[in-house]
């Protein structure tokens, strides 16, 4: 794990990448930013999480590290033991969680511990939609106050870019750098379901709400049919082994 801290003082901000090897493109922000040598107001704290990961372009060594948390300092794998150890390192931070997706190539915030604290942290990222994932057991931002972005289509330049933009536009609102910058306007939305089941072709698209009767996935002759109204949330033909993806109901503004 690759941490560094700049700005002066006890970081009250982290900004986390790699929770996924196979994910560099917060990796590529944060290290843009830091090449600039800039200014910080407010002390922050870096982190590139699973190098191991990142060095074999794998998504993990051992296990998810995103579904390792707390984690243990003498677990048996190594994504345990990271997890023990980032979390000691994010410990009273606001995070920045920057992830990279197979299913949706705009930015869209997560949200586990909904409450004005991580509503403010998700408005800094800039993005048009905030999903609360508190239905999904696990992940950093379910042990830390802290948003997660999906920043665009995984290994793409796109992705690379939007992380960027969603870094900078972060940073610039909660005061840490003097940047250019503008809290969103997101609308809200909340998982109540997950697609079990693999080998299915996703055909409907994320964030476009399907019908009750409708189809939006195939397999070998086999549809899958909505039982009800709902919005795609993290669905893709290869995003996942054992999932389609989620289904959520849009709630509102945040």
């Amino acid at each position: 794990m690759r941490v560094e801290t700049v700005g002066d003082g006890t970081p009250e901000l982290a900004v986390v990448a790699c929770l996924h090897g196979n994910e560099p493109c917060g990796k590529t922000a944060i290290e843009r930013v830091l090449a600039e040598n800039p200014a910080f107001e407010r002390p922050v704290r870096f982190i590139i999480a699973n190098e191991e990961a990142v060095k074999e372009h794998v998504r993990s060594i051992d296990e998810d590290l995103n579904r390792s948390f707390p984690g243990d300092p003498d677990g048996s794998t190594h994504e345990s033991r990271l997890a023990a150890e980032l979390l000691s390192q994010v410990h009273g931070c606001d995070v920045l969680d920057l992830h990279s997706t197979r299913s949706h190539p705009e930015p869209f915030a997560l949200v586990s511990r909904l409450n004005e604290r991580t509503k403010r942290l998700a408005r800094a990222t800039g993005a048009a939609r905030v999903v609360d994932v508190s239905y999904i057991a696990g992940g950093l931002i379910d042990q830390s106050n802290g948003v997660a972005v999906e920043c665009g289509f995984r290994g793409t330049r796109r992705a690379e870019r939007n992380a960027e933009r969603v870094l900078r536009n972060f940073l610039g609102v909660m005061g840490a750098l003097d940047t250019l910058s503008e809290e969103g306007d997101p609308e809200l939305y909340r998982i109540f379901d997950v697609v079990e089941g693999s080998g299915y072709e996703f055909i409907g698209e994320n964030f476009v709400r399907v019908e009750t009767g409708e189809t939006f996935a195939r397999r070998d002759g086999e549809v899958l049919r909505a039982e009800r109204p709902f919005y795609p949330i993290l669905m893709s033909t290869d995003g996942y082994e054992d999932i389609l993806g989620f289904q959520a109901e849009r709630v509102g503004k945040l």
